[in-house]
């Protein structure tokens, strides 16, 4: 189902059906992004309201309006918060989200969260694969080690640039911006 045509009835104020439509649209596009990244696509959905919303909303409100459990919400909130994508506000007697706006806090925390720990964990696999190297046909040997190779430097590439990335942006971040 897309949400980014809202069938909307008659009877609905105009601007109650721009905001809608406007929340509805954001909300299928951070779908799509998480799902290009590996993400369920419902934690995109709530990040996507999130950050349509002007005012921080409840655990509640977000299921209600994207029409997800209360479960769904309560799992994709936690992702979002660890990622630091969102905020929550626990101050009140039930807490309220909102979504960051800044594009280098949702990267910083997918590399920091999923991307350097899955790259981490490769390093064992390709290290299993040098020994094998010899069992394998040798007409064709070179050319495994040569495929080998190039892989490992792949991977010793991003593990050294990927914390050099995360500085960058954890550095940046510090920094205020301003909406212009």
């Amino acid at each position: 189902m897309s949400l980014a045509a809202p069938l909307l009835p008659e009877t609905q104020a105009p601007d109650t059906a721009s905001r809608e439509h406007f929340e509805n649209t954001l909300v299928e596009v951070f779908s799509e992004l998480a799902d290009l990244f590996g993400n369920p696509r419902s934690h995109g959905q709530i990040y996507g309201i999130l950050f349509a919303s002007p005012e921080p909303l409840t655990m509640d409100d977000i299921a209600a309006r994207l029409d997800i459990s209360k479960g769904s919400a309560s799992q994709g909130l936690r992702a979002l918060e660890t990622l630091g994508a969102i905020e929550r506000d626990a101050s009140t007697r039930t807490a309220t989200y909102a979504a960051k706006l800044e594009l280098k806090l949702l990267i910083s925390g997918f590399v920091r969260q999923r991307l350097i720990p899955r790259i981490d964990s490769s390093k064992t696999q390709l290290a299993g694969l040098k020994p094998l190297l010899a069992s394998l046909p040798s007409e064709h040997n070179a050319d495994y080690q040569l495929r080998l190779k190039r892989v490992t430097q792949w991977h010793d590439r991003a593990l050294r640039f990927l914390p050099l990335a995360q500085k960058l942006l954890d550095t940046a971040s510090k920094f205020p911006t301003s909406i212009s």
